[in-house]
């Protein structure tokens, strides 16, 4: 058996994978290890989505392959959205990597490693139709009191600047059933948020049940025991239903949180972009959100610099940011993708430009998510204790219901005893543009 090294890139829904991957692995009986110098066998699950995200894995292969020489590494393989989209220039042009996984074949990872080192070098790409629907064993990279749980793979929405569809294919959901035992396996092992993720989590059960049945699986979650927190990650806004805002109201164990990507404002941007809705529209849901739901925590993504963006509807887009006030902001220039019908569109934006767009964007954003965390101050709320401050031992860190892992802030804890996995009660005493302070009460 081997020692097994294993570098996760990308999104939430990446690393659900790399947790499939390394169940598998454990479960024939390799050594799962962190330090990548000892490591026998060293796997990349890249990220193939932007450039940016495309130059990191890229990177991240070369750093890795430099332990063939210097390190204990045998094996490199490159799995996940990379290995989908190049696989030949993966194969082509770096001789160090033993084997290409795309994101259709993964589970078939111990075949792969065997077979490499048996001196067959495998380049395994089929189409992206991998089915979930299994009892598939994870090895969380989470800490243990929370997990993503992925609801379903593919898209159908089709946007116009993005490639996802090609790299994972059509929507494909799991049954409500798989689920629920999923659920149900991550509560006995102690975890208390589950984070609900797909690329677009209203179009949940569409492909097996002719509709949504977002709610339907809500419901059923709700009857497991030891789940406090269940967020919901990436709704397309104009698929929202009432019944799924009613859920969100009512239900305490479901956060006040939605991440909505909007990724456009201005109307005519958003017809190239063939994100459904218009302006009006978003700001109707918003407002609706919030009217039900008045302490809802609102985050969205942006796109700036899409072919043809204009002066005035970039102004139309910063307009939007002050009305909408999203209490989270998340912003990327446009990545010009080969095999979208946005990258041959005319009136493709200069790079800097697009930085320049992105900045005051961002700034904008600051202050609006300064302003927003300032309501908190004085306000009791819900904290999920996370780690110890490397730099001071009596402060906490941990994150509220209105804080998603990784892409959100989180707030310090100062006078607290707690340990990591607790939930405990704070006042907030202090506020900043991502982060709060408070005190344990």
């Amino acid at each position: 058996m081997s020692t097994i090294g294993l570098l996760s890139l990308g999104c939430a829904k990446n690393q659900v994978d790399s947790e499939i991957m390394l169940g598998l692995i454990k479960d024939a009986g390799h050594e799962i290890i962190k330090s990548y110098s000892e490591a026998e066998v060293l796997i990349v699950n890249t990220c193939g989505f932007i450039s940016d995200a495309k130059e990191e894995s890229i990177e991240s292969i070369l750093e890795l392959a430099k332990y063939k020489k210097a390190g204990n590494c045998k094996l490199l393989i490159v799995t996940g959205c990379l290995s989908q989209r190049y696989s030949k220039e993966l194969e082509d042009e770096i001789s160090e990597v033993d084997a290409i996984v795309g994101t259709g074949n993964f589970d078939k990872i111990v075949e792969i490693i065997d077979d490499a080192f048996g001196g067959k070098k495998r380049v395994e790409v089929v189409d992206p139709e991998f089915d979930y629907d299994r009892d598939l064993p994870r090895n969380n990279l989470t800490p243990q009191h929370t997990a993503y749980v992925k609801i379903a793979e593919g898209c159908n929405n089709f946007c116009s600047y993005c490639i996802i569809p090609q790299l994972r294919g059509d929507l494909k959901s799991r049954s409500i059933e798989n689920i629920v035992k999923e659920v149900k396996k991550l509560s006995e092992q102690g975890v208390k948020e589950i984070n609900i993720i797909a690329q677009d989590i209203t179009q949940y059960g569409i492909d097996l049940y002719d509709e949504s049945k977002l709610v339907e699986l809500l419901k059923e979650l709700l009857k497991i025991d030891g789940i406090k927190w269940f967020r919901l990650l990436y709704a397309y806004p104009s698929h929202l239903s009432e019944d799924l805002i009613e859920i969100i109201a009512t239900e305490d164990r479901i956060c006040n949180y939605l991440d909505l990507p909007v990724q456009h404002s201005d109307d005519e941007i958003r017809r190239k972009m063939n994100r459904g809705g218009s302006q009006e529209d978003v700001l109707a849901t918003i407002k609706k959100l919030r009217d039900r739901i008045p302490d809802i925590t609102l985050r969205t993504s942006l796109i700036v610099g899409f072919p043809g963006e204009t002066e005035e509807q970039f102004d139309n887009l910063l307009s939007f940011i002050k009305e909408a006030q999203f209490d989270r902001l998340g912003a990327f220039t446009y990545s010009q993708e080969e095999g979208t019908p946005a990258a041959k569109m005319d009136c493709q934006i200069p790079e800097e430009r697009k930085q320049e767009r992105f900045e005051r964007v961002m700034n904008l954003q600051q202050d609006i998510s300064y302003e927003r965390n300032q309501s908190w101050i004085a306000k009791e709320i819900q904290v999920l204790v996370e780690e110890v401050q490397s730099e001071d031992p009596k402060i906490m860190v941990g994150r509220t219901r209105r804080d998603a892992p990784d892409v959100d802030g989180v707030i310090y804890v100062e006078g607290s005893s707690a340990k990591i996995g607790d939930m405990i009660k704070v006042k907030v005493t202090d506020a900043y543009e991502y982060d709060l302070v408070g005190v344990e009460i």
